[in-house]
């Protein structure tokens, strides 16, 4: 479907956003007075928490006189993009002692509000409950918010622009309600970073999937087959090219995961359309007996020859299976590594201790060389190359839902064995307890209803490599971006060093050998 013929929501002024490149001295006063202005205006929350809403953005762009997302505003802050030949080194834990270098760390100590403490991990270790995370550009060192230019939509994805080096793809969810239609949609744009926040240059236009087919959902889930559209999209590169999966109705199930070559789609892509073979159309995504009534979080990964599958469940067991041409999917591969797996997982996985709690797959996966692009020694091979994901703890008290992310890392050969799993949650810098500004809309005017002592609900949907150019594959010193849902109703992100995740890993191969 030709993006094109949307009109004037295209991305025809993907341009819109980039730095002049000439500056005459009317650009150097325009800047000075957009910063004057800009200080004085932002000095007042410097002191408060960064739950800065949308609206911040909207009264300064109306100030400044530009208008759609800031289009027109003449010139930009720019964020300086971290170049791969000045990272720093990342040194590879070689020792058990190393994989939990600052356990004891005051920087990991539990955040104000958390509901859980410290805890004995199977080493023997102390463990705080979390490993703060920081952004690597922001300036405050915190998540950046995302701009819909007024809209809202929650849980993005992000990708690089495949052309533009100052620019992302960003997915997210929006719910249509209007006329008591009640419909699933996937937002898209293209947006860069503006002041404090990533914008999206244009209104984001909605992601022109096919039609969601006739339900089959029976008994008291017949209402499910009124609510069509996609949802929970995670958009996601392979080794070559970008992919989108969504939930829909199904033809086997409930709700299932269908999934298309983003090329299809994406105006930016139009050229590489042509070269298109599998997926060109939406598929519906099979996997092994038994199906659950409702499918979700399916991810694709790729071994190193370039054979695709897809991991269907990750806990109480893993499930994953060779992907086909049709969406077909082969028998279940995990049986071959189970033995390991559990022994592994019943030692590393997070607990679940109450009803109302359990673990989810989350993201899209990634292929990560646990040595640096910047050490000429550093070669990928199958000893020290994994595909990494992130799930998540979940827990559900109070009519209100936490989530709290972990990295898995198993290995990119058959019979693709768990290899390693972090043993903290991250802490996203800039989450905070969960009160009335937090911008949960089911809570909007119900203040008395926000319950205690709970932090904010964060869902981690995304992880990317942040640099143009770079899909699937990555080193430890390379920036990625984390993108997250805030309370089903607004969309964040924030940028690291792929080592920053891997610091709190339990080795499955260590576990016969605790210090």
């Amino acid at each position: 479907m030709d993006m094109n013929a949307t009109g004037p929501k295209d991305f025809k002024d993907a341009a819109s956003l980039l730095s002049l490149r000439r500056w005459t001295r009317r650009h150097y006063t325009i800047v000075f007075a957009v910063l004057l202005c800009f200080s004085i205006w932002w000095g007042p929350y410097r002191s408060n928490t960064r739950d800065v809403d949308a609206i911040h953005l909207e009264a300064l762009v109306q100030d400044l006189g530009a208008t759609s997302g800031a289009e027109t505003l003449v010139t930009e802050v720019e964020q300086a993009e971290p170049q791969l030949q000045d990272a720093a080194p990342f040194v590879v834990p070689q020792s058990q002692e190393q994989i939990f270098p600052s356990v004891i760390s005051s920087e990991g100590i539990v955040p104000t509000g958390d509901e859980d403490g410290p805890r004995i991990d199977a080493y023997g270790h102390f463990v705080p409950h979390h490993r703060k995370i920081y952004s690597a550009s922001s300036p405050e060192k915190k998540y950046w918010l995302v701009w819909w230019g007024g809209e809202g939509a929650y849980n993005p994805n992000i990708i690089p622009h495949p052309t533009e080096v100052d620019r992302w793809i960003l997915m997210a969810q929006h719910e249509r309600t209007d006329e008591g239609v009640v419909a699933g949609q996937e937002f898209i744009c293209i947006a860069g970073f503006l002041m404090d926040k990533l914008v999206c240059q244009q209104p984001p236009i909605l992601l022109p999937v096919a039609d969601s087919i006739i339900g089959n959902c029976t008994g008291d889930r017949q209402w499910v087959n009124m609510a069509v559209g996609p949802r929970d999209g995670r958009m996601f590169y392979g080794p070559d090219n970008p992919y989108v999966m969504y939930g829909s109705q199904s033809t086997r199930s409930c709700l299932g995961l269908w999934l298309q070559d983003m090329r299809m789609l994406l105006q930016p892509f139009e050229q590489q359309r042509k070269d298109v073979g599998l997926f060109r159309e939406a598929t519906d995504l099979q996997r092994p007996e038994p199906y659950h009534v409702y499918e979700k979080n399916f991810f694709l990964f790729w071994d190193a020859l370039g054979g695709v599958y897809v991991h269907h469940d990750i806990y109480p067991k893993r499930v994953f299976a060779q992907l086909g041409p049709g969406g077909n999917a082969g028998e279940d591969l995990a049986p071959a590594a189970a033995e390991s797996d559990a022994r592994c997982m019943s030692m590393f996985m997070p607990k679940i201790g109450l009803e109302k709690e359990s673990i989810h797959q989350a993201t899209n996966s990634l292929s990560i060389t646990m040595c640096a692009r910047t050490d000429p020694t550093c070669v990928a091979t199958d000893e020290n190359t994994f595909i990494m994901t992130i799930f998540q703890w979940k827990s559900f008290h109070m009519f209100h839902g936490i989530y709290e992310p972990y990295i898995m890392l198993f290995k990119r050969s058959a019979p693709f064995a768990v290899h390693a799993i972090g043993q903290r949650p991250y802490w996203i810098n800039g989450r905070s307890q969960f009160t009335a500004e937090s911008g949960a809309p089911k809570y909007i005017g119900k203040p008395d209803a926000i319950p205690t002592g709970h932090s904010e609900m964060f869902y981690v949907t995304s992880i990317s490599w942040k640099n143009k150019g770079q899909t699937y594959h990555g080193f430890v010193d390379d920036p990625l971006f984390l993108a997250f849902g805030i309370e089903d109703g607004k969309s964040g992100v924030i940028d690291v060093t792929a080592g920053d995740l891997m610091q709190d890993l339990a080795v499955c191969d260590l576990t016969k050998q605790p210090t």
